[in-house]
């Protein structure tokens, strides 16, 4: 679970991640970064996922979430605190949310380059591969705003995460703290810069 901050400053929108993702099934969905409106959405789309998917998601029995916790989910800064969220939309024209991907850089200096994730995809869109989709853009944004190790809690049952992981190159070990729970780890490399012109 993600700690909460209530210290952030807003940076300029990273529109250049808005990306229309084409899934298994022949449908697409909207990846865009989230925006501070996006309280009610995102509200709508923890109240619909199932029991399980929630308490994977949150790591206890959630029905819907508090005010302060939706502020801090949707009013991130985009720098130590990136939300991607994937969205279509429903029979009257509403926006749906169907997955979230999010990583939380931590405060403490010696940790500056690690951040923490988390990712949640509807149950209904489960299977399609939008979790590799969520999860590949939200590892090459990591890497492109310095951090250089991704981490979090998976539960030990989540089988499906746990494989998604796995195949992405994610390292899984018991938490020494909690045997419910896995650490998941991911060392990112640093991308390539170009080479120094010559003068």
């Amino acid at each position: 679970m993600l700690e909460l901050s209530s210290t952030f400053r807003i940076h300029r929108y990273p529109a250049a991640l808005i990306d229309r993702v084409m899934l298994a099934d022949g449908r697409s969905v909207l990846v865009r970064p989230v925006l501070p409106q996006d309280g009610e959405l995102h509200q709508r789309f923890v109240r619909e996922l199932s029991p399980a998917s929630r308490y994977r998601r949150f790591h206890s029995a959630v029905s819907e979430l508090p005010e302060a916790t939706l502020d801090y989910l949707t009013q991130v800064d985009y720098a130590s605190h990136l939300a991607l969220l994937a969205e279509t939309f429903g029979e009257r024209g509403e926006e749906v949310q169907v997955a979230e991907a999010r990583y939380v850089r931590r405060t403490d200096a010696d940790e500056a380059h690690v951040a923490d994730f988390a990712l949640a995809v509807a149950d209904r869109w489960q299977g399609l591969g939008l979790g590799s989709r969520m999860l590949a853009a939200l590892v090459d944004s990591a890497r492109s705003a310095g951090v250089r190790r991704l981490e979090g809690s998976v539960l030990a049952d989540n089988e499906p995460m746990c494989a998604l992981l796995r195949r992405h190159g994610w390292k899984l070990r018991i938490d020494p703290d909690d045997g419910r729970l896995l650490v998941a780890g991911l060392e990112l490399a640093p991308g390539f810069a170009p080479a120094p012109a010559l003068c």
